[in-house]
Order: C-alpha cells, then sequence, then structure tokens
C-alpha cells in the first residue's frame, strides 16, 4: 500500500485537478499527503523597490498558506493524515529536495492505464507501481510498445504474453498493443482511451541527459494525458 503521497501545488486551476486523484488515492490506501507549495522570490530584475519586493512576497506567502490550509482541511475532512509546507526558492529544486527527504511513494478518477515498455529492465520497473495501484484505482492496462520494424512484432507481442502472465492474478483486465511506426504519434493515439500513461524513467540528469535525450520528457511535454514517471533508479539495483 502506498504510504505518502507528494501533493504539489501553486494555487492554480491547473494545479487543483490533481487534487481529487490525490485526495482518492490517499483515501483508498490510508496513505499520508504531503502537500508542497513553493513560492519563487520575486524577479530581482525587475525594476522593484525593496519595500514593494516585500510587500509582493508577503502577500504571496499569505496566498499560499491561505492555499495550503484549505487544502490540508479538505483532506482532513476525508480522514487522510496531512503534512503541510510551504518552501521558498526554485519550485523544482524544492520539490526534488521534499522528495529525497521524505521519500514518497506517489508524487500526484484513475482506472485505465497505458504502460510503456521496450523489453527492458528499466521500462519494467513501472510494473511494481501497477501492481501496488491495482484496484486502488487502476482497473485495466494497455501494455503498449512501439516498433519500427514489423519484423519485430512477432517478439514484441511475446514479451508481452510473458508480462501478461506475470501480472495475471491481480484481477487486471489486460490488452497487449504493439503498434508500428513514428513513436511520437502512436503513443499520442494509443493514450486517447486511458487516464493515465505510465512509464519508468532512467532519471538521468546532466550531460547524460542532454547526450541520450529523454523520452520521458517528451511524452510529459506533448502528452495530454497524466503521466506517471517511476524512476528506475529507485526500484532496480545500481
Amino acid at each position: 500500500m502506498l504510504k505518502k503521497i507528494l501533493v504539489p501545488t501553486d494555487g492554480s486551476p491547473e494545479s487543483a485537478w490533481a487534487i481529487p486523484v490525490a485526495e482518492k488515492l490517499a483515501v483508498d490506501h490510508g496513505a499520508r499527503a504531503l502537500l508542497v507549495q513553493v513560492l519563487q522570490y520575486p524577479d530581482p530584475g525587475k525594476r522593484l523597490r525593496s519595500a514593494q519586493r516585500e510587500q509582493m512576497l508577503e502577500l504571496s506567502t499569505e496566498l499560499a498558506r491561505s492555499n495550503l490550509d484549505a487544502l490540508a482541511a479538505r483532506f482532513r475532512s476525508s480522514g487522510i493524515e496531512v503534512e503541510s509546507s510551504l518552501l521558498f526558492g526554485s519550485p523544482a529544486g524544492g520539490l526534488l529536495d521534499v522528495e529525497v527527504e521524505q521519500h514518497p511513494d506517489l508524487d500526484l478518477t484513475l482506472s485505465r492505464a497505458l504502460v510503456m515498455l521496450d523489453g527492458s529492465g528499466v521500462a519494467e520497473a513501472a510494473l511494481p507501481m501497477i501492481e501496488e495501484l491495482t484496484a486502488h484505482p487502476i482497473t485495466s492496462v494497455v501494455l503498449f510498445r512501439a516498433i519500427t520494424d514489423s519484423e519485430d512484432r512477432v517478439a514484441a507481442t511475446t514479451y508481452f504474453l510473458g508480462v501478461k502472465e506475470r501480472l495475471t492474478g491481480s484481477g487486471l483486465q489486460i490488452e497487449l498493443s504493439v503498434e508500428v511506426g513514428d513513436p511520437t504519434e502512436l503513443i499520442r493515439h494509443a493514450s486517447e482511451g486511458v487516464d493515465v500513461i505510465v512509464l519508468a524513467t532512467h532519471g538521468r540528469g546532466g550531460f547524460n541527459r542532454f547526450r541520450h535525450g529523454s523520452v520521458a520528457e517528451r511524452i510529459v511535454r506533448e502528452a495530454d494525458k497524466p503521466v506517471l514517471l517511476v524512476r528506475a533508479a529507485a526500484i532496480l539495483p545500481r
């Protein structure tokens, strides 16, 4: 069962979309919600007087605390244990710091998932998360792979049958999908009938990320559905 769910918020309507999902998962799993909002300091490049910057920061802080308090009250009314934190600085850096410190099980209604697999151990790191979310709330999955050569279809399908056997008994409804063509277009088409896309990532950074590129990053940027990234390094032995 999930124990901690990291719920980032910035008070915007967009971030509010994730709240019902996090709330449902926390209730279903009896998990604790970690509400985090990170405020950036006023841009020093703007021509603002010191007093103006202080006023902007004070107002932003007040609004952020109000947002966190309201969300915490909502979660507690559903019987969820809540911890909230207001941080200052880089949103990305702040959230990563919380992730390192708290080790949440999930950063986030989802019932049908598209699971991206390519036959590698890294990609299979997404499977334990799917098993963990079975019935809470995932009820069906599409095991998906994009290939560039039709001659690889048989091997890919055989591999998927093995994965399906692994998941048999979980209660999941499982579909297999091996498509030939441009991966970006195929993924976009395959995601039309699902609620969430799930895939594992190497978690590369810096030069390695620049050199190898990031399939996960491209999917997050281009997909019009929620994307759940599972960091392979957290599951696979190094």
